[in-house]
């Protein structure tokens, strides 16, 4: 049954209807934006398509191009000569029988350098056309070999914008083609020269480069290298032509860290690191294999071209040398490898100079230090600064370094011609080993710009060095060195004294200079031993500022002083090996009032003078028996600290210490005697038949006290003398007892007595009579060293018998 009126169902009808309506027209609008939206997707995606396609024409079209362009590149190189590393026919290597400098000097080919490396570019377009330009009119076989050499390391590759700009089949395209690492200058070197006709062959091994490091094992797989070697002038000759395009000035890889360089002392040179010259380097053409081979390492022995062909291990070990180091005719003084090994922390490199060229050769060094693991992050390395002296003696130029850290070293040394430009001056590298550093390791004075010794310095101030042409100066034997100087011309002096540890300012007075006669003189008078520098500075009389001409490091190794002076030293030494006491003890007081300074003899005259008096009085002191004094002379030998006094003393000190003890013994053992109560010598006293024991020992007591044994037989005898008062009384003659005065045959006559008794068996029969017995014991034993001695007397021993002892007789 519906409970709905028909009013409320028809105005329910109207309402549904009208939504009914609105739905369709929202539904018919809905439907026409679907319909555009989709529309306009499809022209949208139409539009995208047609771009798409437009842009892959023209990407495709581009490629295309490119990749033609690049293929015909690929297809010239791909097809460009071949290069062997050998022809048919060749001559066999040999040792070569001729120098270069006897076939070869660079200033005779100055024409065909000169033509060569002005070449036409077009020239390079052909090997035909370079050859013929290269070639005319040269009849010899070095002459053209010298043409294609320089025109070769000469070249720079030009710059192309497009491969298609690249002659095929040229030099210009080979060169290209070495840009790309597709070809090498041995490569192109050899097929020039097969071409003008001379023999060349292409040789493989591994070389020294900027990838190497002194000292280490070379790596043949990471250091592979290719050079060639022309047959001219009845023989095989080495070249590299690439090294010889460039030269390196140095490197460094980041392995090692500077810690000395003589770039810290002065500001007008650098050493420029992983640098390189464009200049040519006549030191890789027609080069000496003996020469060649100490960079370069064939992998066949026979184009070594030597008579005695090196291992691998002994190429390694070679001296790494640079071709600056032969330019400036320089030498190893002393023949070693490539590792120099330091002795007590030192090490030391010798340069030979040519004499002709030695005052116009100037050299630097740099000392790196093996960076570790302990090295990493630092910013930066601990420096050795002034560690190193570089100075000449002769022809020589030396390298001493001093060495306060362990750990392995590279000096890289560097070597200039004043008259003479180089493509490099890096002459040679070595690696030092330190396994340990250097005792008290002090560094230079200073390390000045100008180095030391004379030199052009002081020449061009007008001065030169009369008695010292070396650097390096020992002042050991005079007290005063006197160094002179002729004057060419009037010019004012100035000379310092340096020294590590001593300020400037308290050595003034060690160095003064005066000019007389055309002849500057230099008066050192150091305060030491040690190493000092000394600076000469001039200026012209009317000049503003002094300059540092000449400087030399001084060694004093032994001690040096003022005539009077060394007189009363050598004095107080004479007296201290043969004189008397009496004049030591003078000569010593002289010693000390003139203010000498100790070196030694004055601790050593003092000893023996000490010596002397202990041995003395402690003798006083045996004979005497004084145990004060013996006391006094033993604490005195303690409290000195000479342990060496005792040891110079020999046997005295030990009789002395073995009476002492004996002394002390017998003291303390009177003292026991004087300590015991009334209550122990009541019971010695109160026995009527004493134990065998205690009867002999108080016998024994009274014959050392001084009474006859024929009184002393008897017991009551012994009581009555123990129970005396006063002066007689038992503990005061023990106190007054004089062991000096007992006569051998009384002592003898006590040990007799008492030989069958020991400690323990007087002691079970009275303690009192146990203290009368070690009292005994002690006085007749002193002198006898075959008399056993007792031990010591126990403190329990020394208070009388224990309360609960009772007095009893021992059968």
């Amino acid at each position: 049954m519906s409970w709905t009126s028909p009013g409320f169902e028809a105005k329910h009808g109207a309402d549904m209807s009208r939504h009914h309506v609105n739905r369709e027209k929202s539904t018919r609008s809905f439907q026409l934006h679907d319909d555009k939206a989709r529309h306009d997707v499809k022209r949208e995606t139409s539009t995208r398509s047609l771009q798409q396609q437009e842009d892959k024409v023209r990407y495709d079209a581009k490629r295309e191009k490119s990749s033609r362009s690049f293929q015909q590149h690929v297809d010239r190189v791909r097809h460009a000569p071949l290069v062997t590393d050998s022809e048919e026919g060749y001559p066999e290597p040999q040792a070569q029988q001729t120098c270069k400098v006897q076939v070869f000097s660079a200033k005779d080919w100055r024409d065909v350098d000169y033509r060569a490396e002005n070449a036409p570019e077009d020239v390079s377009n052909s090997y035909e056309d370079l050859l013929d330009y290269l070639l005319e009119d040269l009849d010899s076989d070095i002459a053209r070999l010298r043409s294609i050499f320089r025109w070769l390391v000469t070249r720079r590759i030009p710059i192309v914008l497009s491969q298609e700009d690249l002659p095929p089949d040229s030099p210009t395209e080979y060169l290209h083609s070495i840009q790309e690492r597709k070809g090498c200058y041995a490569q192109l070197f050899a097929l020039l020269c097969r071409r003008a006709g001379l023999q060349c062959v292409i040789i493989n091994g591994c070389a020294k480069s900027i990838a190497y490091e002194v000292g280490d094992e070379v790596d043949v797989s990471k250091l592979r290298n290719r050079w060639n070697a022309v047959y001219v002038e009845d023989g095989w000759r080495l070249v590299h032509p690439y090294w010889a395009s460039q030269s390196v000035k140095g490197y460094e890889t980041g392995r090692w860290a500077v810690v000395e360089s003589d770039d810290f002392h002065q500001d007008d040179f650098s050493l420029k690191e992983n640098s390189l010259s464009s200049e040519v380097n006549e030191f890789f053409f027609l080069t000496d294999p003996e020469k060649f081979i100490i960079k370069c390492f064939p992998d066949s022995e026979k184009w070594q071209l030597l008579k005695k062909p090196l291992t691998k291990k002994e190429y390694e070990e070679l001296a790494f040398l640079q071709p600056a180091f032969y330019e400036h005719r320089l030498q190893i003084k002393k023949k070693v490898s490539c590792i120099v090994h330091t002795t007590d922390g030192k090490a030391e490199v010798r340069i030979g100079m040519p004499e002709d060229r030695m005052k116009h050769l100037r050299f630097k060094y740099k000392l790196y230090k093996l960076r570790g693991t302990e090295d990493e992050g630092e910013y930066m390395p601990q420096l050795l600064d002034r560690f190193l002296l570089h100075h000449r003696i002769e022809t020589s130029a030396i390298f001493e370094m001093r060495f306060p850290i362990v750990g392995e070293y590279k000096l890289e040394l560097h070597c200039m011609d004043s008259e003479k430009l180089m493509p490099s001056n890096w002459i040679c590298d070595f690696r030092i080993v330190c396994p340990e550093e250097m005792l008290e390791c002090i560094p230079l004075p200073i390390v000045p710009a100008i180095g030391w010794g004379p030199g052009k310095e002081l020449e061009d101030c007008g001065l030169a060095a009369l008695t010292h042409d070396s650097g390096v100066v020992s002042i050991d034997e005079h007290y005063t060195t006197k160094m002179k100087f002729r004057l060419d011309k009037e010019v004012d002096l100035k000379a310092e004294l340096l020294h590590y540890k001593i300020s400037k300012s308290d050595l003034e007075g060690c160095v003064q200079h005066h000019c007389e006669d055309g002849e500057a003189t230099v008066e050192i008078t150091p305060p030491g031993e040690g190493e000092y520098a000394l600076q000469l500075f001039a200026k012209d009389v009317d000049g503003e500022r002094y300059g540092n001409v000449c400087n030399y490091v001084l060694h004093r190794t032994i001690f040096v002083e003022d005539p009077e002076l060394a007189y009363i030293r050598q004095r107080l030494i004479d007296c201290t090996e043969s004189g008397s006491i009496g004049e030591l003890s003078q000569h010593i007081d002289d010693f000390v009032t003139s203010g000498l300074e100790d070196r030694g003899d004055l601790t050593k005259a003092k000893k023996k003078h000490a010596l002397h008096r202990i041995n003395k009085e402690i003798q006083e002191a045996i004979q005497s028996k004084d145990l004060d004094m013996l006391d006094r002379m033993m604490h005195e030998l303690g409290q000195n600290g000479d342990f060496s006094l005792k040891k110079d003393l020999g046997g005295v000190v030990e009789h002395a210490e073995e009476l002492r003890a004996r002394l002390r013994r017998i003291k303390r053992l009177q003292h026991a005697v004087l300590e015991m109560d009334q209550k122990t010598i009541s019971e010695l006293r109160s026995y009527s038949k004493p134990p065998p024991a205690v009867h002999a020992v108080m016998v024994t007591t009274f014959l050392l006290l001084g009474n006859k044994e024929i009184d002393l037989k008897r017991w009551p005898r012994v009581q009555a003398l123990i129970n005396k008062k006063g002066k007689e009384a038992l503990k005061r003659r023990v106190a007054n007892f004089d062991h000096d005065g007992v006569l051998p045959a009384t002592r003898n006559r006590i040990k007799a007595i008492l030989t069958k008794y020991d400690l323990e068996s007087v002691q079970m029969a009275s303690v009192g009579a146990a203290t009368f017995y070690q009292w005994v014991m002690s006085n007749v034993g002193e002198n006898d060293p075959s008399w056993k001695r007792e031990e010591p007397v126990k403190e329990e021993m020394m208070k009388g018998p224990a309360k609960e002892e009772t007095k009893k007789s021992v059968p």
